[in-house]
C-alpha cells in the first residue's frame, strides 16, 4: 500500500521516526507547502495529511471573524480535502493541532478566537467523518497532551527547517497513524477473558469473603471499582466477557449477584470457567463455546505465573503486561488497542446478547433427535438487505472479522463496501436473522458481480454464531432469485482456501455447483468474461442458476 505523508508545515521526510510507518507502506513525502496540490491529485493512494491551524489562520485574522466568516473559511480550507475524499477510495487520515502558547490570563475570563477557532475545524471534520467513510482523524493535541504539548513542538525545526515537531512529536504522529493503519488492515480481538481475585476485585475470595475484599470502598477498592467500568466500556462496544477463575464458584457468584459495589452481574457475561483447573485449558473450553479461535482472545490477570503460561501454552491469545500499580491499570485498560474497533456497529452493543441466545441454539440443537425438526421449530425468518451507508460498518466488521465461513476473504474497507453498494454491476448484501430465540442482527454479506448472462461470487460471508442452521442454503437461494431477476443464467463461484476457513470447503459442491474446469469450458461461455476475477490458485465452480436445485430450504418459515 502506497502511503504519501504531506503537510501544512514542513514534516522533516529523514527523521528516522518515519520509519515504523514504512515497515508495511511504501511510503512518500509530499512536496514542502504542496498539500493542496497533492490533495487535488488523481494519485490513489492512502494519505496522511498533517495540519497545523497556525499555517492556515494568523491570529491577528481570527481575532476579526465572527462566527459564520470563521466556519466559511474553515470550508473553505477543507474543499481539496472533501475534493480527495470524493475521488479516492483509499482511507485519508488527518492529523491536526490547533495548540499555540497564549496567556493563562486570557483565558481566565473569556473564550479566545483561537479556541473557537479549533473547536469549529474539529467540528467540521467530524462532519465530514459521518459522510465519508474513508476519512479518519488523529487529535494531535489530545495525543501529545499525555507528554506535554510543549515537548512535542519545536521553535527550532520550525525556523530551522519549516517543521514544528520535535523529534518526540514525529515520533507520535507516526506512531498514532501507524495504529489506525494496522487496525484497517486488521481486526480488533473479541473477547476479554478476566480473572477475579486480585483483578476484578482485591483479595483473595475463598480467604476474607464478600465482606472482605476491596472493590468501591476506599483508594484501592475504588481502583477495582474503575477497572470495572473500563472494562464495562468495552463490552458496551461489543467486546464478549468471560472470566476465568481459581475460585469456589458459589462464592464467586455472590461477589457478582449480591456486592453492591460490583459494576457488572452475571447476566453480563458470554462465558466463564471458574474451577482449579489450568487457566490455559479453560480458554480453549471457552473459545470452542463461543466457536472463536483463540486469536480473538484477550487474558487479563494479576498473577504474572498466570499470564506467563498462558503466553507460553497458547500464543494466539494477546496477554499484555500489566503495570505493578493497580491504580494504573483503569487507565492502561482503557487505552488497550487490541480490543479498539475504528466503528461500533449496533450489532457490536448487543453482541453478548447475541452470543447467548447462540448458545441458547446449540443447546437445543445438542439435545434433538430430530435436528431438521428442531430447526423449522426455532421459526428462523432470514431476510436480505441492500447494502446501505447505514448498515457499512457492520458490512466492514463482517469482511475484516469473519474467517471460518468465508469464501474468499476478501478484506474490503468501508469505502470499497460503499463503491460496490453504489454499482450498478454488483449485488450487494446482508443477511439478518430472526428466529424465536430473538433478533441475531446482521450474520452475513454477499456480493455479487454481473457482466450479461453470468454473475461472479465474490463475497459470501455468514457470522460463526449463525452456523449450523443451514442459513447458507436460503442466502444461495434467495441470491439465485435476484440474480435470475438481473437476466443472469450463469453463477461461478470460487474457494480460496485458509488456515481457519475449512468449514465452507464443501458449501458450493454440497450446493449444487459443479466443480470448473476452464480448458473443458468453451471460448464463448458467458462465464469467460468473469475469469479476469477469479485467483489460479482457488477452487472454481460453476452452475447454470436456471436448473439449480438448493437442498435444506424446508427448515426455514415459508
Amino acid at each position: 500500500m502506497k502511503l504519501s505523508i504531506i503537510g501544512t508545515s514542513g514534516i522533516l521526510p529523514t527523521q528516522i521516526e518515519w520509519n515504523m510507518l514504512a515497515i508495511d507502506h511504501r511510503v512518500d513525502f509530499g512536496d514542502f507547502g504542496g498539500w493542496i496540490s497533492a490533495l487535488y491529485s488523481s494519485d490513489d493512494c492512502v494519505i496522511l495529511w498533517v495540519v497545523f491551524l497556525e499555517d492556515l489562520f494568523t491570529p491577528e485574522l481570527v481575532e476579526d471573524l465572527v462566527e459564520e466568516k470563521m466556519k466559511m473559511n474553515i470550508v473553505a480550507v477543507l474543499e481539496p480535502l472533501v475534493y480527495h475524499l470524493e475521488t479516492s477510495n483509499q482511507p485519508t487520515l488527518v492529523a491536526y493541532s490547533g495548540w499555540r502558547q497564549s496567556s493563562v490570563i486570557s483565558h481566565a475570563r473569556c473564550e479566545p478566537a483561537w479556541n473557537r477557532l479549533s473547536c469549529n475545524f474539529e467540528i467540521t471534520l467530524k462532519k465530514l467523518i459521518d459522510q465519508f467513510s474513508s476519512l479518519y482523524i488523529v487529535d494531535l493535541d489530545s495525543v501529545f497532551a499525555e507528554h506535554g504539548l510543549i515537548n512535542c513542538f519545536d521553535s527550532r525545526n520550525r525556523y530551522g527547517f519549516g517543521c514544528r515537531l520535535s523529534s518526540l512529536g514525529i515520533s507520535l504522529l507516526a506512531d498514532s497513524a501507524n495504529r489506525i493503519l494496522d487496525r484497517l488492515g486488521n481486526s480488533a480481538r473479541k473477547v476479554l477473558v478476566v480473572d477475579c481475585d486480585d483483578t476484578l476485585w482485591g483479595g483473595v475470595l475463598g480467604e476474607v469473603g464478600i465482606g472482605g475484599i476491596s472493590l468501591g470502598t476506599d483508594g484501592v477498592g475504588m481502583a477495582y471499582r474503575d477497572i470495572q467500568r473500563s472494562i464495562k466500556r468495552w463490552t458496551a462496544e461489543g467486546v464478549l466477557l468471560a472470566i476465568a477463575s481459581k475460585n469456589d464458584e458459589e462464592l464467586v457468584w455472590t461477589v457478582f449477584d449480591d456486592h453492591p459495589e460490583m459494576q457488572f452481574r452475571r447476566r453480563d457475561l458470554t462465558a466463564w470457567r471458574v474451577n482449579w483447573d489450568n487457566k490455559a485449558a479453560n480458554l480453549i473450553a471457552i473459545a470452542k463455546e463461543l466457536d472463536l479461535g483463540l486469536e480473538s482472545f484477550v487474558f487479563i490477570d494479576n498473577s504474572c505465573f498466570e499470564r506467563q503460561q498462558m503466553r507460553q501454552a497458547l500464543p494466539q491469545v494477546f496477554v499484555p503486561e500489566l503495570p505493578d500499580d493497580i491504580t494504573a491499570w483503569p487507565a492502561f485498560l482503557d487505552s488497550m488497542d487490541a480490543l479498539a474497533q475504528l466503528q461500533v456497529s449496533e450489532d457490536d452493543r448487543t453482541k453478548t446478547e447475541l452470543y447467548k441466545r447462540r448458545t441458547a441454539f446449540v443447546s437445543g440443537l445438542t439435545g434433538a433427535d430430530d435436528i431438521a425438526g428442531f430447526l423449522k421449530s426455532t421459526g428462523m425468518q432470514p431476510e436480505f438487505l441492500l447494502l446501505a451507508p447505514e448498515n457499512l460498518a457492520r458490512a466492514e466488521q463482517l469482511c475484516q472479522k469473519t474467517n471460518q465461513f468465508n469464501l474468499r476473504t476478501m478484506r474490503y474497507t468501508l469505502a470499497e463496501l460503499s463503491e460496490r453498494g453504489s454499482d450498478e454491476n454488483c449485488l450487494s448484501f446482508l443477511v439478518s436473522l430472526t428466529d424465536r430465540f430473538g433478533s441475531h442482527g446482521m450474520v452475513g454479506l454477499v456480493i455479487a458481480f454481473l457482466r450479461g448472462e453470468a454473475a461472479f461470487l465474490d463475497s459470501f460471508i455468514l457470522s460463526c454464531r449463525v452456523l449450523g442452521r443451514h442459513l447458507e442454503a436460503w442466502v444461495l437461494q434467495e441470491l439465485t432469485a435476484h440474480l435470475k431477476s438481473a437476466n443472469c443464467k450463469w453463477l461461478l463461484a470460487e474457494f480460496l482456501p485458509t488456515e481457519r476457513n475449512s468449514v465452507a470447503r464443501s458449501f458450493l459442491p454440497d450446493h449444487g455447483l459443479a466443480p470448473l474446469e476452464w480448458e473443458r469450458l468453451p471460448s464463448v461461455h458467458p462465464v469467460q468474461n468473469m475469469r479476469n476475477r477469479v485467483s489460479t490458485t482457488g477452487l472454481h465452480f460453476l452452475t447454470d442458476l436456471r436448473t439449480l436445485e438448493v437442498p435444506h430450504l424446508e427448515v426455514f418459515e415459508s
